[in-house]
């Protein structure tokens, strides 16, 4: 992690298994975990959770798929320019759809730890100063 104060970073997952996992993962590197839920409870957050400095998003739940949170992440005033690692199963077509709807970076699923924290590290450090 680069820069003195640990990055904030928004985490969207409906596995809970895997949300328990990289939250981990993240903690341990010093980073602090917004649980942004799994989706719907993520829009309202962005609102409320004040500035964050990645959005690390896995699969969400009903009623909001990845590509319209994309979409309304970019859209919301104070935080259209975040940077969104999104997590897609490993299928050429979720990442095409995840990469056209504005995301930075995708990993697809599995993936190995140190290569999700080197993504994470690295796009979190645009919101940098």
């Amino acid at each position: 992690m680069s820069g003195d104060s640990p990055s904030r970073i928004l985490l969207v997952a409906k596995d809970g298994t895997l949300r328990s996992l990289l939250e981990r993962l993240l903690v341990a590197r010093g980073h602090v975990v917004i649980d942004g839920g799994s989706g719907r409870d993520t829009v309202a957050l962005l609102g409320s959770e004040g500035p964050v400095d990645l959005v690390v998003c896995e699969r969400t739940g009903p009623g909001l798929d990845e590509v319209a949170l994309f979409e309304e992440i970019r859209r919301h005033p104070d935080h259209g320019p975040v940077p969104i690692l999104a997590l897609p199963p490993a299928d050429p077509e979720c990442t095409a759809r995840a990469l056209e709807a504005g995301v930075n970076d995708c990993l697809a699923k599995p993936f190995h730890p140190t290569e999700f924290l080197t993504r994470v590290e690295r796009l979190a450090a645009r919101r940098e100063p």
